[in-house]
């Protein structure tokens, strides 16, 4: 058994102390900073021996409090030492906190359901209560139940963050899914053999609201009030429409994955975005690409379903052929041909490599599997190819088109 760990917003009534409180505990560790680095103290145990007494003259607080802003300013400055080490920032810079937060021990807070008992003195208690929807309340329901249990809670000056636990038993699968993550599509191969092709728009999304950001900003120059209410209406639109197409496509990939039994095996794309070095609008489109995101949503929710998880580096997983371990070489737009004679689109031969860096014995049949024409409609579609059927299944995805409302609008033609 393993636990798995999904942390929960909710919303809460605030009220003078909780500011006040979250005031004070930015001083608590921005205090402790200060000494670690007058007196070069790099432990979190030293840390709290130095600050304890001085700490406790200052603040009137639960010496738990000190703990935690311990806790957290060891951690920045370990963070920061090793950016000075890389040489990615000044060493007479160290950090700050800035923003209201608080990360409690937990001894400090009880988590009730509805609300918080947070301890700011020896028998002393302040209570917080939340504001939760359906989607929060599933989890209290459930923790009700005996099922999740609560983690380090985490508030901050709009959100409570809590940490919810579920112990679930990811065992080793028969079959694996490879996952291969791209700009404008998801495309998955099993050992079964299935083949699964996610096209979706995010790209397109992205294109479209950097336009729309340019063109606003040409407008200022005439428009400065029209400009500033354009960009207050559509800032946070091209945030909240991808990560909800995010969600979409994990949900899609973790279902199809647990209706099958498969586990999930992705590319470990850690510091790709160190390595992009391109023109100007490649680099552009390339660092606006929600790769990460879409990969968490995948792990988390796959996790919480009793489906492992696991990496391999991408290193020439799309240059080598899966059957020879020849050098491939490009044949039309998407193919890349071996050798050989071994031909296939190149994000089915970069999934098949996936599965064999992995130790998955890959069926033949997988091999001479094709994917069909690409489509490039604005549309979330998703289609399953397998050895005896094609399923093809589109969802209309309607906030995507949102931005193009706009700029019709704004030439001035009918939407």
């Amino acid at each position: 058994m393993v636990d798995v760990m999904l942390a929960i917003p909710f919303s809460y009534e605030k009220n003078e102390i909780i500011r006040g409180l979250l005031e004070d505990f930015r001083d608590m560790i921005n205090f402790c900073i200060e000494k670690a680095i007058e007196n070069n103290v790099t432990s979190y145990a030293k840390l709290r021996k130095l600050v304890y007494e001085e700490w406790k003259q200052r603040w009137n607080y639960s010496t738990h409090f000190c703990h935690s802003a311990c806790k957290i300013a060891s951690s920045m400055l370990k963070s920061w030492r090793k950016k000075v080490r890389k040489r990615e920032t000044k060493s007479d810079r160290p950090p700050k906190a800035k923003k209201l937060f608080i990360r409690f021990d937990p001894q400090l807070v009880k988590f009730e359901g509805d609300r918080l008992r947070i301890s700011i003195k020896p028998r002393q208690f302040v209570y917080v209560h939340l504001k939760y929807g359906e989607y929060q309340r599933k989890f209290i329901e459930e923790w009700r139940k005996g099922k999740l249990k609560v983690g380090e809670i985490t508030m901050n000056g709009e959100k409570v963050i809590i940490p919810f636990r579920k112990e679930v038993d990811l065992t080793n699968p028969k079959d694996w899914i490879a996952i291969d993550v791209n700009e404008s599509n998801v495309t998955a191969v099993s050992s079964n053999p299935h083949v699964l092709r996610i096209e979706h728009g995010l790209r397109t999304i992205h294109t479209t609201y950097f336009e729309m950001r340019r063109r606003i900003q040409k407008l200022s120059k005439y428009k400065p009030i029209t400009s500033k209410r354009l960009m207050e209406k559509y800032s946070g639109r091209e945030k909240k429409i991808t990560h909800d197409l995010c969600h979409k496509i994990a949900r899609i990939i973790v279902d199809f994955a647990k209706e099958h039994g498969f586990g999930i095996i992705m590319e470990d794309l850690n510091g790709i975005r160190n390595k992009i070095r391109y023109n100007k609008n490649l680099n552009r489109r390339l660092h606006s690409w929600n790769f990460r995101k879409l990969q968490f949503f995948i792990e988390y929710k796959a996790k919480l379903n009793g489906i492992p998880v696991v990496y391999v580096k991408p290193h020439k997983t799309s240059s080598l052929c899966p059957i020879c371990g020849g050098k491939l070489a490009p044949n039309g737009q998407r193919l890349l041909k071996c050798k050989c004679g071994y031909e296939n689109d190149r994000d089915v031969i970069a999934c098949l490599n996936m599965l064999r860096m992995r130790g998955v014995p890959v069926p033949p049949e997988c091999l001479s599997m094709k994917l069909g024409e690409r489509n490039s409609s604005r549309w979330l579609n998703v289609t399953v190819y397998s050895l005896n059927c094609l399923e093809e299944r589109t969802a209309y995805y309607s906030m995507y088109f949102a931005a193009t409302t706009f700029e019709k609008r704004y030439n001035g033609e009918d939407a």
